[in-house]
């Protein structure tokens, strides 16, 4: 019989190797939702819930179809995290690297990881005569003018992973949404919480005092905002709220508008950002400090975040005394960067402070108090940050927050205008939530130190096989809110979509035939085609293809065998059959004045050079080659323009 029931040993979740053998729920249902776009997408994940698995999955699922696979990350230290897993997900596989001392070719490997840089300079195609997945680790990152080069259109799959796909100029709606079709699944702390794959936490606000030289440089500062502040209110189509959608609409009246509206963006964000470090170098932040240090110590493990390296080697004088810290900023060699996030995983460090460094990707140790000297005005930098901190933790320990702010400032929650939205969000998912003054550091001791949960919600688990790995599987009916396109829940799907082992089980002995023989080819691919007009075919062909079954069968091949006629790939596919979600909307006013921007070739280099002929200076265009009028000197070229012939 060649399809078989998984065995008792090793444990199924993870297998011999101890690679992971099994998805959360929300892990298969991001792939269904994949699948109903034409494999095309933006996965949105909250940090810590298990992007990279899901990736895996895709992966080795494009290998078995004969695609070649690119997966672009922002990073060395990343692209050497991502060589590793798939190393140990996929032995059978050929690994490469592009970037850094990495110099593989498309032809030399299966699978090739490359840095955003790397790929953009280098565009590694798939190799002749092959499809190809291109995956985009942190997609958000990729609007930059020579960043944007790395999304190749070569490869027809394409599938985005973020934490939030959120930028401050138009490059999700006119770039990264275009190339990648759409958002087809979101998950949020909400959901990864109730679901048990993240921690709920306890978060303590404590404010301090600005002295009174810092609080009369943050009244001047104050003032300097209030002109501006006022004509941007006045500004058409402008969104005063919430503050995050106004201060993006500022940002971009700055970066492309030139008359006056420009410049009152422009004054505001200067003497906003000198605003912000007013108070996130406030001294009273550094002396309270030092009281935290016995949580520290007691924690196990925790992050120190702060805006600058300034405020963090700040932080690191006032701890050092105190507790077992160190501090890893951008330029930290990755050697000492590795054995850093090591003493603190085997917690020979009792704390790490970092500025940005460890918000997007690092492989992080697990740590369960994140202490934030200043909260980051980007929606997306705390949700990584949360991520960090809030990943599931065993009975017994809690996870705890405390965000440090200056009272009666931009920081201070009980600010209505310039609340940041991720002061909801955070307060929306805590266990418990309180504002404490400074002064009052017993009532914050007490609250810190209450016990964590003593039960932990065990996640929905869907293993090889399909089967049930844990309860919470059997909750009957699609998980993911964020799914797109469900279908009708019917006994049967309830069943299968559950990883009910019997129902798969049965399922796979049927196309098995009687007595473990074969059955009819005709016989299994009508049963698959019975099914999935129950189930629906991504549902179906995610349990054969994406999870890891002991053996594959009959089952696997009849559906493999429809899985060409019934997943098109999206070109062949009308729009409005695919069932992106809506992005977030981002009001952005009228720009009334643009900025002259100097033309440049999408290399990034200006379209025009300077060159000697005979003796003589010409300004060549790089297009069309158009040449203009002869010069004696190289100076007289300057004044020079080119009749251009590109379009």
């Amino acid at each position: 019989m060649s399809v078989r029931a998984p065995a008792s040993s090793p444990s199924p979740v993870t297998g011999v190797s101890g690679t992971r053998r099994a998805l959360y729920r929300w892990q298969l249902d991001a792939l269904v939702a994949w699948l109903q776009c034409g494999r095309r997408g933006v996965i949105e994940a909250v940090t810590g819930s298990g992007k990279t698995d899901v990736a895996i999955a895709a992966t080795a699922d494009a290998l078995r179809r004969g695609c070649f696979v690119l997966i672009v990350v922002p990073s060395r230290v990343l692209m050497e995290q991502w060589y590793g897993r798939l190393t140990d997900a996929l032995p059978g596989a050929r690994i490469g690297r592009l970037g850094d001392s990495g110099r593989d070719e498309p032809t030399d490997c299966d699978v090739l990881v490359a840095t955003r840089h790397s790929t953009a300079a280098h565009r590694p195609l798939p190799p002749e005569g092959m499809s190809g997945l291109l995956i985009a680790d942190e997609c958000h990152g990729f609007g930059g003018g020579v960043l944007r080069r790395a999304l190749l259109p070569a490869y027809a799959e394409r599938l985005g992973l973020t934490a939030t796909l959120e930028r401050a100029d138009d490059a999700v709606a006119d770039l990264l949404l275009p190339f990648f079709g759409g958002i087809c699944y979101r998950y949020g702390f909400e959901e990864a919480i109730a679901d048990g794959v993240c921690a709920r936490p306890r978060v303590a606000f404590v404010g301090v005092a600005l002295s009174v030289e810092e609080r009369a440089e943050y009244i001047a500062t104050e003032a300097q905002l209030v002109s501006a502040r006022s004509h941007l209110r006045q500004v058409r189509g402008m969104p005063i709220e919430p503050f995050g959608a106004f201060l993006a609409a500022v940002g971009h009246l700055a970066e492309h508008d030139a008359g006056a509206d420009g410049r009152a963006a422009r004054d505001y964000l200067d003497a906003f950002a000198k605003r912000r470090q007013i108070v996130a170098q406030s001294s009273g932040k550094y002396e309270l400090l030092g009281r935290f240090a016995p949580a520290i110590r007691q924690a196990e493990g925790a992050l120190l975040f702060t805006e600058t390296v300034r405020a963090a080697n700040h932080a690191i004088n006032r701890l050092d005394p105190l507790v077992s810290i160190e501090l890893i900023t951008g330029a930290t060699a990755r050697r000492f960067r590795k054995d850093i996030l090591e003493d603190l995983r085997h917690r020979r460090l009792d704390a790490v402070a970092a500025p940005r460094v460890l918000d997007e990707g690092i492989d992080v140790p697990d740590a369960n108090l994140g202490i934030v000297m200043s909260a980051s005005r980007t929606r997306r930098q705390m949700i990584q940050r949360m991520g960090r901190i809030l990943r599931r933790k065993r009975a017994g320990v809690g996870v705890r927050f405390v965000i440090m702010f200056a009272k009666d400032t931009l920081e201070d929650p009980s600010m209505r205008f310039e609340r940041d939205g991720f002061l909801d969000e955070i307060e929306r998912i805590a266990e418990a939530a309180g504002t404490f003054d400074s002064a009052r550091f017993e009532e914050i001791d007490a609250f810190l130190a209450a016990p964590g949960p003593d039960v932990v919600r065990e996640p929905a688990v869907i293993g090889p096989f399909g089967t049930a790995l844990s309860p919470g599987a059997d909750d009957g009916g699609a998980r993911g809110s964020g799914s797109a396109g469900a279908v009708e829940v019917t006994p049967t799907r309830r069943a299968l979509e559950a990883g009910e082992q019997s129902a798969w089980w049965a399922l796979a002995q049927r196309c098995e035939g009687p007595a473990g023989g074969l059955a009819d080819r005709q016989d299994s691919d009508d049963l698959v085609a019975e099914v999935a007009g129950r189930v629906g075919f991504e549902l179906l062909y995610a349990v054969v293809s994406f999870l890891r079954w002991d053996e594959v069968g009959p089952l696997h091949h009849a559906v493999w065998r429809r899985a060409a006629a019934a997943l098109p790939p999206v070109e062949r596919r009308e729009a409005e059959e695919l069932p992106y979600l809506e992005p977030e909307p981002l009001d952005l006013p009228s720009v009334l004045k643009p900025k002259a921007v100097p033309k440049k070739l999408s290399t990034g280099q200006a379209p025009l050079e300077i060159i000697l002929i005979d003796g003589q200076w010409y300004m060549r265009c790089i297009g069309c080659a158009t040449l203009s009028p002869p010069v004696r000197f190289r100076w007289q070229v300057l004044e020079q323009t080119v009749d251009c012939r590109c379009e």
